[in-house]
């Protein structure tokens, strides 16, 4: 089976209670509304990563990163078993001013209950954001079976 890791960061603004939020342009199926992250690089820790696609994404230096759970999508690409293993960090800690957009897409800040009611949320969001309320810590979606379950 091939993994690939990926992060995901929820960055607070606790005096508003406002998120940063990323206008994900058409990219693998992923555009929509979402919050900053990515991939992992060849010997790079999930943290770093995390850290990384913070600065080049948002241009917020982030630190302090709280591991909130997991999400995973697991499928069949050419008779091998993949697995994207998202880890969803969140943090209330940055510095640096929001750069407005970004090669990915429009960035802003927005009242994370209001976020939650938005349309064109991106794919799986809507179980990331069960995963950053607290009602669970693990997603796995099984694409193949077309099944999900939650922990």
């Amino acid at each position: 089976m091939k993994i690939r890791l990926m992060n995901m960061i929820k960055i607070i603004n606790k005096k508003t209670n406002e998120v940063v939020v990323l206008d994900k342009k058409k990219k693998y199926g992923w555009e929509g509304l979402t919050f900053p992250g990515g991939k992992t690089e060849e010997k790079e820790s999930i943290i770093k990563s995390a850290v990384r696609e913070a600065k080049e994404e948002t241009n917020l230096d982030v630190e302090n990163l709280k591991l909130v759970g997991t999400i995973s999508r697991i499928y069949t690409e050419n008779k091998e078993i993949k697995q994207d293993l998202g880890f969803l960090f969140e943090s209330e800690d940055f510095k640096g001013e929001l750069k407005k957009e970004d090669r990915e897409g429009k960035l802003f800040w927005k009242n994370y209950e209001e976020f939650k009611k938005m349309d064109n949320l991106s794919e799986s969001m809507e179980d990331i954001l069960k995963i950053y309320d607290g009602y669970y810590t693990e997603c796995v979606n099984d694409l193949d079976n077309k099944e999900k379950y939650f922990y």
